[in-house]
């Protein structure tokens, strides 16, 4: 956002901005917002004309319309999926880390578990996941061998 004002003020306009999605925050830190709509709000004591822009949180998709619900990712279904197809699965959520697990309490991962299915994830899928550059998503692994627990953190070998 800084940058639209310092754009928008060379181009002589004033500027006040509102957050454009349904949820109203304040803007205390010009840095912190991404502009997704700009509308002229009159001038300013007969002055300088006024852009008003309609701003969400850096890292947040723009609402359709100003004033609209942010429209965060849903939790796309990885059970089933080998750990390196889940982690591409999940790639366009925008998770800020994705931790593979062991889905057995006896069973530990390689170094590399990029083969070994996903048995159990955290978020649900469906699940709208807001703020996902701040989230982690957990996927808990079986080997490629290995059939999936009923539950996580089972014995393979009892």
């Amino acid at each position: 956002m800084e940058e639209a004002k310092a754009a928008a003020s060379a181009a002589g306009y004033s500027v006040v901005s509102h957050d454009a999605s349904d949820r109203d925050d304040r803007q205390w830190d010009a840095d912190g917002w991404t502009v997704c709509f700009q509308a002229s709000a009159g001038r300013r004591d007969g002055g300088r004309p006024v852009l008003d822009l309609g701003v969400v949180r850096v890292g947040a998709p723009c609402p359709a319309v100003d004033g609209g619900k942010i429209p965060w990712p849903a939790m796309p279904a990885v059970t089933g999926m080998a750990f390196a197809r889940a982690g591409q699965a999940l790639a366009p959520v925008g998770f800020r880390k994705v931790v593979p697990e062991s889905a057995y309490s006896d069973v530990a991962l390689p170094g590399v578990a990029d083969p070994w299915k996903v048995c159990f994830q955290d978020p649900e899928p469906g699940e709208t996941v807001e703020d996902p550059q701040f989230g982690t998503a957990y996927l808990k692994l079986a080997p490629p061998d290995a059939p999936c627990p009923e539950r996580p953190y089972a014995t393979l070998r009892p």
